[in-house]
């Protein structure tokens, strides 16, 4: 005897496994198609060939209802990836400046899934580390992207950077910015 779903004895079943079940119990084809068919109309549901049926612990199937993944981890990766190495240009007497480490990136970046449709968001704030050379000197410092985000427009990012002189080694040293 089959298991019931519910409490009105219902019994879901595809209809390959109908089928199936038709043949191991000696019923000619036309016969179980003529059965499928009369069982399809009277049904209260609409029966889909292959469709599965209800699960009783109400679980979240193929992420279908709700899922969130965590992609921060993802986000250092590739951040570091297309920023580590950047150069900048227009950097006076033959200078240059180039990105070196991302120094941290902290936030929260997420991809969810809500009925099969995928929402991404993310709001990071992102520091990096920098050096070169400018008028000769050596320089270094840190570029700070307080707001990186889905919700900024065309690339409106804010930066925000600060750099310090590194002292050649016949100069007396000095912690003033590089301005």
């Amino acid at each position: 005897m089959a298991a019931s779903n519910d409490k009105t004895a219902s019994l879901f079943v595809t209809k390959e496994k109908f089928l199936s079940a038709a043949r191991e119990t000696s019923l000619q084809d036309a016969t179980a198609e003529a059965l499928w068919q009369k069982l399809a109309d009277a049904s209260s549901q609409r029966i889909i060939a292959g469709a599965t049926a209800p699960r009783e612990d109400a679980a979240n199937v193929n992420q279908w209802h709700w899922s969130e993944q965590d992609l921060l981890p993802w986000c250092k990766e590739r951040l570091t990836a297309l920023l580590v190495g950047v150069e900048a240009s227009g950097v006076p007497d033959k200078g240059w400046v180039r990105v070196t480490g991302l120094e941290s990136c902290t936030g929260e970046a997420s991809v969810s899934n809500r009925k099969g449709k995928r929402i991404v968001a993310y709001e990071l704030d992102v520091k990096l580390k920098w050096q070169g050379s400018v008028d000769y000197d050596d320089v270094e410092g840190t570029l700070i992207l307080p707001y990186v985000s889905e919700d900024v427009s065309d690339g409106a990012y804010e930066a925000r950077y600060a750099g310090v002189r590194t002292p050649p080694a016949d100069h007396p040293p000095s912690d003033a910015p590089y301005p």
